[in-house]
Protein backbone atom coordinates (compact mmCIF):
# COMPACT_ATOMS: atom_id res chain seq x y z
CA UNK A 1 0.00 0.00 0.00
CA UNK A 2 1.54 3.48 -0.79
CA UNK A 3 2.29 5.51 2.10
CA UNK A 4 0.11 8.15 3.15
CA UNK A 5 1.94 11.55 2.79
CA UNK A 6 1.49 13.98 5.39
CA UNK A 7 3.24 16.58 5.38
CA UNK A 8 3.00 17.78 8.84
CA UNK A 9 5.01 20.89 9.79
CA UNK A 10 7.26 20.36 12.56
CA UNK A 11 7.93 23.71 12.93
CA UNK A 12 4.38 24.37 14.44
CA UNK A 13 4.82 22.02 17.20
CA UNK A 14 8.15 22.95 18.56
CA UNK A 15 7.61 26.56 20.25
CA UNK A 16 9.86 25.28 23.38
CA UNK A 17 12.78 25.67 20.86
CA UNK A 18 12.99 28.79 19.41
CA UNK A 19 11.68 31.97 20.61
CA UNK A 20 8.13 34.02 19.76
CA UNK A 21 9.77 37.34 17.27
CA UNK A 22 7.07 37.98 14.58
CA UNK A 23 8.26 37.77 11.25
CA UNK A 24 6.16 38.23 7.73
CA UNK A 25 2.81 36.85 9.61
CA UNK A 26 -0.81 38.06 9.82
CA UNK A 27 -3.99 36.43 10.42
CA UNK A 28 -5.74 36.09 7.25
CA UNK A 29 -9.11 37.79 6.14
CA UNK A 30 -11.47 35.89 8.02
CA UNK A 31 -9.74 34.53 10.95
CA UNK A 32 -11.21 33.64 14.09
CA UNK A 33 -9.28 32.88 17.46
CA UNK A 34 -10.69 29.15 18.06
CA UNK A 35 -10.95 27.38 20.89
CA UNK A 36 -8.65 25.47 22.71
CA UNK A 37 -9.12 21.69 21.91
CA UNK A 38 -10.09 19.23 25.10
CA UNK A 39 -6.80 17.30 25.51
CA UNK A 40 -7.90 13.40 25.66
CA UNK A 41 -5.80 11.31 28.34
CA UNK A 42 -2.24 10.67 27.14
CA UNK A 43 -2.36 6.89 26.87
CA UNK A 44 -5.00 7.85 24.15
CA UNK A 45 -2.56 9.67 22.40
CA UNK A 46 0.19 8.15 19.47
CA UNK A 47 3.09 9.22 20.81
CA UNK A 48 6.72 9.05 19.38
CA UNK A 49 9.88 10.56 21.99
CA UNK A 50 13.00 11.73 20.80
CA UNK A 51 15.99 12.92 22.89
CA UNK A 52 19.51 14.49 22.79
CA UNK A 53 22.59 15.56 25.12
CA UNK A 54 23.96 18.81 24.92
CA UNK A 55 27.86 19.18 26.23
CA UNK A 56 26.92 22.45 28.20
CA UNK A 57 25.68 22.58 31.83
CA UNK A 58 22.27 23.19 32.47
CA UNK A 59 22.30 26.44 34.04
CA UNK A 60 24.02 27.74 30.94
CA UNK A 61 21.25 26.04 28.26
CA UNK A 62 19.01 28.05 30.28
CA UNK A 63 20.31 31.35 29.15
CA UNK A 64 21.14 30.78 25.88
CA UNK A 65 19.10 33.51 23.77
CA UNK A 66 15.84 32.31 22.10
CA UNK A 67 15.65 32.65 17.91
CA UNK A 68 12.69 33.38 15.81
CA UNK A 69 11.00 30.27 14.68
CA UNK A 70 11.69 31.03 10.89
CA UNK A 71 15.32 30.77 12.03
CA UNK A 72 15.33 27.00 13.46
CA UNK A 73 12.55 26.29 10.84
CA UNK A 74 13.29 26.21 7.11
CA UNK A 75 11.47 24.91 4.06
CA UNK A 76 13.21 21.61 3.27
CA UNK A 77 12.76 19.72 -0.30
CA UNK A 78 9.12 18.18 1.55
CA UNK A 79 8.47 20.49 4.24
CA UNK A 80 7.74 23.94 4.48
CA UNK A 81 9.08 26.39 6.84
CA UNK A 82 8.16 29.34 8.97
CA UNK A 83 7.54 32.55 7.81
CA UNK A 84 6.81 34.07 11.05
CA UNK A 85 4.05 33.94 14.26
CA UNK A 86 1.85 36.65 15.45
CA UNK A 87 0.84 36.74 19.07
CA UNK A 88 -3.06 36.16 20.06
CA UNK A 89 -2.73 36.67 23.42
CA UNK A 90 -1.08 39.84 25.34
CA UNK A 91 2.75 39.51 26.95
CA UNK A 92 4.99 37.31 25.34
CA UNK A 93 4.64 33.58 24.11
CA UNK A 94 6.05 30.97 27.21
CA UNK A 95 3.78 31.70 29.92
CA UNK A 96 0.89 29.30 30.11
CA UNK A 97 -2.09 30.04 28.80
CA UNK A 98 -0.03 31.94 25.77
CA UNK A 99 -1.11 31.52 22.45
CA UNK A 100 0.37 32.78 19.04
CA UNK A 101 -0.22 32.00 15.33
CA UNK A 102 2.24 30.46 12.98
CA UNK A 103 2.62 31.20 9.60
CA UNK A 104 3.99 28.66 6.94
CA UNK A 105 6.11 29.21 3.80
CA UNK A 106 3.57 27.30 1.92
CA UNK A 107 0.67 30.06 2.86
CA UNK A 108 -0.96 27.67 5.55
CA UNK A 109 -1.34 28.34 9.40
CA UNK A 110 -2.10 27.28 12.85
CA UNK A 111 -2.58 27.93 16.46
CA UNK A 112 0.08 26.89 19.33
CA UNK A 113 -0.75 27.63 22.66
CA UNK A 114 1.33 27.08 26.02
CA UNK A 115 -0.35 24.38 28.62
CA UNK A 116 2.47 23.96 30.99
CA UNK A 117 5.63 25.26 32.42
CA UNK A 118 7.79 24.52 35.44
CA UNK A 119 11.26 25.32 36.13
CA UNK A 120 13.42 23.99 39.05
CA UNK A 121 17.21 23.99 39.38
CA UNK A 122 18.30 21.41 37.24
CA UNK A 123 15.04 20.61 35.30
CA UNK A 124 12.51 22.55 32.82
CA UNK A 125 9.34 21.17 31.57
CA UNK A 126 7.60 23.03 28.55
CA UNK A 127 3.96 21.73 27.32
CA UNK A 128 2.02 23.30 24.38
CA UNK A 129 -0.48 22.28 22.14
CA UNK A 130 -1.12 22.91 18.04
CA UNK A 131 -4.30 22.96 16.28
CA UNK A 132 -6.95 24.95 13.12
CA UNK A 133 -4.54 23.50 10.69
CA UNK A 134 -5.74 25.35 7.27
CA UNK A 135 -3.05 23.02 5.26
CA UNK A 136 -4.46 20.07 3.22
CA UNK A 137 -1.97 18.28 4.79
CA UNK A 138 -2.91 18.16 7.86
CA UNK A 139 -6.56 16.64 7.15
CA UNK A 140 -5.95 13.50 9.32
CA UNK A 141 -4.96 15.37 12.55
CA UNK A 142 -7.05 16.82 15.12
CA UNK A 143 -4.25 18.89 17.21
CA UNK A 144 -0.76 17.42 18.62
CA UNK A 145 0.59 18.02 22.04
CA UNK A 146 4.37 18.70 22.02
CA UNK A 147 6.56 18.58 25.27
CA UNK A 148 9.95 19.47 26.14
CA UNK A 149 12.16 18.23 29.35
CA UNK A 150 15.54 19.36 30.02
CA UNK A 151 17.53 17.87 32.78
CA UNK A 152 21.62 17.39 34.01
CA UNK A 153 22.96 14.05 33.59
CA UNK A 154 26.30 15.28 34.69
CA UNK A 155 26.98 18.68 36.05
CA UNK A 156 28.60 19.93 32.15
CA UNK A 157 25.66 18.10 30.20
CA UNK A 158 21.72 18.86 29.67
CA UNK A 159 19.47 15.97 27.97
CA UNK A 160 16.73 17.22 26.08
CA UNK A 161 13.74 15.13 25.65
CA UNK A 162 11.22 15.98 23.33
CA UNK A 163 7.85 13.87 23.27
CA UNK A 164 4.88 14.80 20.82
CA UNK A 165 1.48 13.19 21.14
CA UNK A 166 -1.54 13.57 17.99
CA UNK A 167 -5.12 12.59 17.97
CA UNK A 168 -6.52 11.64 14.70
CA UNK A 169 -9.44 13.04 13.37
CA UNK A 170 -11.42 10.16 13.42
CA UNK A 171 -14.12 11.99 10.60
CA UNK A 172 -11.34 11.46 7.86
CA UNK A 173 -8.56 9.33 6.93
CA UNK A 174 -6.21 7.91 8.72
CA UNK A 175 -8.65 8.24 11.94
CA UNK A 176 -11.60 7.08 10.72
CA UNK A 177 -9.93 3.51 9.41
CA UNK A 178 -9.42 2.93 13.45
CA UNK A 179 -6.85 0.67 14.95
CA UNK A 180 -5.85 0.08 10.82
CA UNK A 181 -5.43 3.71 10.70
CA UNK A 182 -3.18 4.45 13.59
CA UNK A 183 -1.02 1.60 12.25
CA UNK A 184 -1.08 3.47 9.19
CA UNK A 185 -0.12 6.78 10.53
CA UNK A 186 2.50 5.16 13.14
CA UNK A 187 4.36 3.42 10.30
CA UNK A 188 4.78 5.44 7.71
CA UNK A 189 4.67 9.28 8.83
CA UNK A 190 5.28 9.07 13.05
CA UNK A 191 7.86 6.80 13.33
CA UNK A 192 9.52 7.83 10.09
CA UNK A 193 9.35 11.49 8.61
CA UNK A 194 8.69 13.01 11.54
CA UNK A 195 10.79 11.15 14.00
CA UNK A 196 13.10 12.60 11.36
CA UNK A 197 12.32 16.20 11.72
CA UNK A 198 12.22 15.98 15.23
CA UNK A 199 16.09 14.22 15.34
CA UNK A 200 17.07 17.79 12.92
CA UNK A 201 15.06 20.10 14.77
CA UNK A 202 16.84 18.94 18.01
CA UNK A 203 20.49 18.81 16.45
CA UNK A 204 19.82 22.44 15.48
CA UNK A 205 18.95 23.58 18.56
CA UNK A 206 21.94 21.97 19.87
CA UNK A 207 24.44 23.32 17.61
CA UNK A 208 22.78 26.34 18.64
CA UNK A 209 23.28 26.09 22.20
CA UNK A 210 26.71 24.77 21.76
CA UNK A 211 28.00 27.68 19.82
CA UNK A 212 26.34 30.20 21.85
CA UNK A 213 28.24 28.84 25.24
CA UNK A 214 31.81 29.33 25.58
CA UNK A 215 32.90 26.18 26.73
CA UNK A 216 34.90 26.42 30.51
CA UNK A 217 38.16 26.56 30.80
CA UNK A 218 40.09 24.59 33.31
CA UNK A 219 41.59 26.76 36.51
Amino acid sequence: MRKFQYQFHLALLVGALFGDQSSACEPPQGFVNPPRPEIAPFAQLLSHTEAMEIARAFSDVMQVPSRPLKDGMRPSSEMPGVSGTFRLSDGPFGTVGSRRLVCLTDGSIAVEEVLATERSDDSRRFMYVVWNYTSPKFRGVSYGVGEFIHSAPAPDKTRVQWTYRFALDTRRNPGRLGVFGKFLFRRFFLESEFSEMMRNALEMGRSHAEASIAPATAG
